[in-house]
């Protein structure tokens, strides 16, 4: 059955928790203290059981009184209709203003208004009242609500009240949903019997007894050994639904309100996120850039820092993109609603939703931040291509834009195709799942390789290419390999760069001549060559030649590299010329005998076997002979 969350709302001591009891037969103050004091402290959550009735309708009844505003806010985080209680004679308060700013910023968009107490005063009061009331509400969700006069003590009105909620919860518009489990905690406690319980309203997704879920900010893993709904066990509750949830192996003193209860791997503890921040008209003052102040997000508060992207300040009814800079951190998606209080006075002085729940820190003034937080407050399309951009060069595929945003994941996939088929997105994984970049970041990328790669030969114009590793290093300081992989075959297939095994070149750019480092090249490279076949050791070269460690290496590299000098084996290195001589020697005695052994070939060209021994295996290694027994062959006859 669908759940209707009605959240009562209202100042203390105008009769919500009573008008809860005389709709339902329940009362909503469970705890000693608050039926000592008379007053509600927790927030309480009461059914109203009608059988006729199509949906459950369940009431959560918030403190009034203002040192539990914080609770008021986390009850009313996730209603889809409010009860917004006025009684009939005091009429509107402190707590009644703040509850109805609470109550707009959080986006409620349906309710009714109830005038408790009526029994206290006659007729013409109530009337009296009911224009104020609706004056009061005029330009919000309220507008055009009902105003229902009400007695809790007499009954009379509970009948209109029942019936006017429950027209509500028939307009009630399906809540959108990711498909992913997401569930703010809103209460905690132990039941005898049945251990340790977490509950609140499932805000995406479904959960089943068994499931693998993760509470976070702390990132605490769990089982679910068993799920309640209405106080009867079941084996499923999904989104909209007030769930109580047993846990397994999780004590009550590690979970809190304001945790979140979802999928492993699906949320991110976050110290940012990025806003719109909406400012009340009631607040009677601008909201300063760097302010201290409360934030309410989900069922969670914490203490936070403002910093206000456009400008030093915001005025009362105004709005503007904002950093919120976290104290500790929380997790939120992209929609979701939160209230600023002050931190002293604590009095709500603004609200807004959620832009990007993982951003890094911005440039304040900067308008391409303002321009794409505009963007992530926009359309479904502007949100998805601009998660994209913000992903620079990690490919992102569906799964995980649809994460980032809270969106579900046909929603997201259908933009990805649109992009895709614009050529606003470039495929970088195609096997599947794919993965994407933005074009803007795909040709950043590009730019910046053959950018990095001039820059190179500008502080090294002798060199004729730049070491594969060193592009490589650069480039996925920003990118992946897949990317670079596929930038980089599109500059080779272009004819802008070339690639000779481990090294990268501009084509058509020659090297500049350097004098020194021919003469030390022509030196080593002749050392070699003198040698013949009784080559020395590299290292006895560079200290004859009286070279440094690391001209020597990049001058031999480079050798190398280009084919003049040949490594044999680790301590075997023969210039090109040595080695094509030795190759002939090796196929005249193959020729006459039909194969080759180390000793004789040791004999025809009058050197060490350690020589002769590295050379055939050199031509074995390279595929030009082949070891039979202790003879070589020709591989190929």
């Amino acid at each position: 059955m669908d759940h209707v969350i009605v959240g009562t709302a209202g100042h203390i001591d105008h009769g919500k928790s009573a008008l809860v009891r005389a709709l339902t037969g329940t009362d909503p103050d469970t705890l000693p203290e608050e039926k000592a004091r008379g007053m509600t402290i927790e927030l309480g959550f009461v059914f109203l059981d009608d059988p006729g009735y199509a949906k459950q309708i369940v009431f959560i009844d918030v403190p009034g009184h203002e040192k539990f505003v914080k609770t008021m806010a986390a009850g009313a985080s996730n209603i889809d209709a409010a009860l917004f209680v006025i009684a009939a004679d005091e009429g509107i308060s402190v707590q009644t203003r703040e509850h109805f700013d609470i109550l707009k910023l959080l986006g409620v968009k349906l309710g009714a208004v109830a005038l408790t107490k009526s029994d206290l005063v006659d007729a013409a009061h109530i009337a009296g009242l009911t224009v104020t009331v609706r004056d009061f509400v005029r330009g919000s969700f309220l507008a055009e609500a009902p105003i229902l006069p009400v007695s809790a003590v007499t009954g009379a009105g509970i009948s209109e009240v029942k019936a006017t909620l429950q027209e509500l919860g028939l307009r009630v518009a399906p809540r959108p949903d990711s498909g992913v489990f997401r569930m703010p905690v809103d209460r905690v406690f132990t039941m005898h019997g049945f251990g340790t319980v977490a509950a609140g309203t499932i805000l995406s997704g479904n959960v089943r007894a068994g499931d693998r879920i993760e509470i976070y900010p702390e990132g605490l893993k769990t089982r679910v050994r068993g799920l309640q709904v209405h106080k009867s066990k079941t084996d499923v509750s999904g989104i909209g639904t007030r769930t109580a949830l047993n846990l397994q192996d999780v004590r009550k003193e590690d979970l809190r309100r304001g945790q979140v209860a979802a999928a492993e791997g699906s949320l991110v503890p976050t110290a940012r996120l990025d806003a719109r921040l909406d400012v009340l008209e009631s607040a009677g003052r601008e909201i300063k850039h760097r302010e201290r102040v409360r934030l309410h997000i989900g069922t969670d508060e914490v203490m936070a820092r403002l910093a206000i992207l456009g400008g030093q300040t915001v005025a009362p009814g105004d709005s503007s993109p904002v950093q919120i800079i976290l104290e500790r951190p929380t997790v939120a998606l992209p929609g979701d609603r939160f209230v600023i209080r002050s931190f002293s006075p604590l009095v709500t002085i603004g609200g807004g939703h959620v832009l990007d729940a993982s951003p890094g820190k911005h440039k304040r003034f900067s308008g391409r931040v303002l321009e794409g937080l505009g963007k992530l407050g926009g359309t479904a399309r502007d949100a998805v291509e601009q998660m994209f951009i913000q992903s620079g060069g990690a490919p992102q595929g569906v799964h995980e834009v649809s994460l980032k945003l809270g969106r579900g994941e046909p929603a997201v996939a259908e933009v990805v195709a649109e992009l895709l088929a614009g050529g606003s997105l470039i495929a970088v994984v195609r096997d599947k799942p794919e993965k994407y970049i933005h074009r803007t970041v795909y040709e950043r990328l590009s730019d910046g390789l053959v950018a990095g790669v001039k820059a190179y030969f500008e502080t090294n114009p002798f060199r004729a290419t730049r070491p594969f590793s060193d592009v490589r290093a650069e480039f996925l300081e920003e990118g992946d390999a897949p990317t670079l992989k596929l930038i980089l075959d599109e500059l080779i297939g272009k004819n802008v760069l070339f690639r000779r095994e481990a090294e990268i070149g501009l084509v058509g750019r020659e090297a500049k001549a350097n004098p020194v480092e021919d003469e030390l090249r022509a030196r080593v490279e002749g050392a070699f060559l003198s040698a013949r076949f009784a080559a020395p050791l590299e290292d006895e070269v560079r200290i004859r030649l009286e070279i440094n460690p690391s001209s020597f290496k990049k001058i031999l590299d480079g050798l190398i590299r280009d084919g003049r000098l040949v490594r044999l084996a680790s301590k075997v290195t023969y210039h090109r010329e040595t080695l094509e001589a030795a190759q002939a020697a090796a196929l005249g005695l193959i020729e006459r005998r039909g194969s080759v052994t180390i000793a004789e070939l040791r004999d025809r060209l009058n050197l060490s076997r350690k020589y002769a021994q590295a050379i055939l295996e050199y031509f074995d290694k390279t595929g030009l002979t082949k070891r039979v027994e202790d003879r070589h062959v020709l591989a190929k006859p």
